[in-house]
């Protein structure tokens, strides 16, 4: 499991982020089918972005700023998923992506 969940983030960080919301339901769905794996919790946070695009166009200084949060702290999980660290160190660090995406997210709608 560990190798096909570090295949799958590789070709996250090789492919780029998505900004499309059909994109980002496949790329939610892969995820969820990790079924096991604590990376698989990163469907909820990609499904807030879907989210976001669903209610109109994101402006370049808020991808940017969600780009910011995503690769560093998917990189973060990368390494954890390849150490072989625990799944509680895995899902602690998935779990921060996905409470820095919801804030960042959640701060941009309390502007507009």
């Amino acid at each position: 499991m560990a190798q096909q969940v570090v295949a799958f983030l590789e070709q996250l960080f090789e492919t780029g982020f998505t900004w499309d919301e059909a994109e980002l339901a496949d790329l939610s769905g892969r995820l969820e089918a990790l079924d096991g794996s604590p990376v698989a919790e990163l469907a909820h946070g990609f499904a807030g972005v879907r989210l976001r695009l669903q209610m109109g166009d994101v402006a370049e200084p808020l991808r940017r700023e969600v780009e910011a949060v995503i690769y560093p702290r998917l990189w973060k999980v990368l390494e954890a998923v390849r150490a072989g660290l625990p799944e509680g160190e895995q899902r602690a660090r998935v779990h921060v992506l996905n409470r820095r995406l919801a804030r960042l997210l959640a701060s941009e709608a309390e502007v507009i």
